[in-house]
């Protein structure tokens, strides 16, 4: 079996399945590192001031967005494309009579999406989908989940690894039992999913191993520009044009570049690096800094001399400097650590199931929950908490800072 590869430099594929050692962050544009470097240097002699009274939020001055115009111009990715593309990554693996590997391994940092691609995949196969054990069934060591060996047909599917243990003293021997079975082939021919953080702990619980474990490529400045304005444009007859609100540079190529004398902004380079690539997060920051109208009239006035149609509607981007994002407040210690490096190694939990698994008063850990979501950090849904987008880069630093283990992608 081999993974997609770059064909040439000037058109990666935008869904590449790579070996994990093969997986590259974006990096950083020089001015952009040199200047975040001073920032953290002054930051240091500030870290014994009292946190700012006012917690992180997003602008909302009168050329934001709504929530209407956002799901039009920045809708959510789906995942279809990205699964016929790992399946064609898997084509060798899959026509195989007998492979030589029974189980795949697709690895993915948070809010990659690796548990939507592999749905998409079963759904694709019409077949094969092994949903994950609920929190009582990882305690209680259930195995009736279990995927059962098929002799013909699709692999089965099993999307989220990361939701078959918890790190408790009951909560680990499903997971290894199941792991065990799988890459002994007991279980047929399978495709697990599994969050880099959940796969970075396994690995050291776990002595086994998966001989094929493939990641979704880091989105760089390229693939950001071409989903970003896939996303947007997918419904529209006219393309839209998306610009820096300070200058008037385009943060997305404009559709016809010959025609277009303005300049091109650093934004995704940037937006790539902080993002480590993550589509989601990327995508999360995207939405956050768009806005209806410029800083100003002189930039608007000489966005319009320079556009390629006045036919074409123009989004607006704040730079990045502009943009605000979710940060630890200086007093951050331990509850803020163990509660944020639970969340991550678990891709989420509810909040029952977190206070069993953590070293703290059950009241301590909610107050330390709502903290973290005063800030941005942390965010809840369908009464499970995780680290928000937009304050994973924030959260990851601040772990790898205070030594926890931090996944490697």
């Amino acid at each position: 079996m081999t993974a997609t590869t770059v064909s040439t430099r000037e058109a990666p594929p935008l869904w590449d399945y790579v070996p994990v050692a093969d997986y590259s962050v974006p990096a950083a544009p020089i001015a952009h590192t040199v200047k975040k470097g001073l920032a953290a240097f002054w930051q240091v002699f500030r870290r014994e001031q009292p946190a700012s009274e006012a917690p992180f939020k997003l602008a909302t001055d009168l050329r934001t967005l709504s929530e209407r115009q956002l799901a039009r111009v920045a809708p959510a990715p789906t995942w279809d494309a990205a699964a016929a593309a790992l399946h064609a990554a898997l084509d060798e693996w899959l026509t195989q009579e007998e492979a030589a590997a029974p189980v795949v391994l697709l690895v993915g940092p948070p809010y990659s999406g690796h548990a939507g691609i592999l749905r998409a995949l079963a759904e694709r196969q019409g077949q094969g989908l092994v949903e994950p054990p609920s929190p009582e069934q990882v305690l209680a060591g259930d195995e009736s989940w279990f995927p059962q060996p098929q002799d013909a047909g699709a692999p089965w599917v099993f999307p989220a690894l990361e939701r078959a243990y918890l790190r408790h003293a009951a909560g680990i021997g499903l997971v290894r039992r199941f792991l065990d079975r799988a890459s002994s082939g007991a279980l047929g021919r399978g495709i697990i999913g599994c969050d880099s953080w959940a796969w970075a702990y396994l690995q050291h619980i776990w002595h086994g191993r998966l001989s094929v474990t493939l990641v979704l490529q880091a989105f760089d400045q390229r693939r950001l520009a071409q989903i970003f304005d896939e996303l947007a444009n997918r419904s529209r007859r006219q393309p839209l044009l998306f610009r820096q609100t300070s200058n008037g540079h385009y943060v997305l190529p404009p559709p016809d570049r010959d025609a277009v004398a303005g300049e091109t902004s650093q934004f995704l380079d940037v937006l790539a690096a902080r993002s480590r690539g993550i589509l989601g997060v990327a995508w999360a920051f995207w939405r956050a800094g768009l806005r209806t109208e410029p800083d100003d009239e002189d930039v608007a006035a000489a966005a319009t001399e320079d556009a390629p149609s006045s036919r074409l509607r123009t989004m607006w981007v704040r730079p990045w400097d502009k943009l605000q994002s979710p940060e630890l407040p200086p007093q951050s210690g331990g509850d803020e650590a163990v509660v944020l490096h639970a969340l991550l190694l678990h891709n989420g939990l509810p909040v029952d199931v977190l206070q069993q698994c953590l070293p703290l008063a059950p009241n301590q850990v909610m107050e330390t929950l709502l903290r973290l979501e005063e800030v941005g950090l942390a965010t809840h849904q369908d009464a499970v908490w995780r680290v928000s987008a937009l304050g994973y880069p924030a959260a990851r630093q601040f772990l790898q800072a205070g030594g926890y283990l931090t996944d490697t992608l």
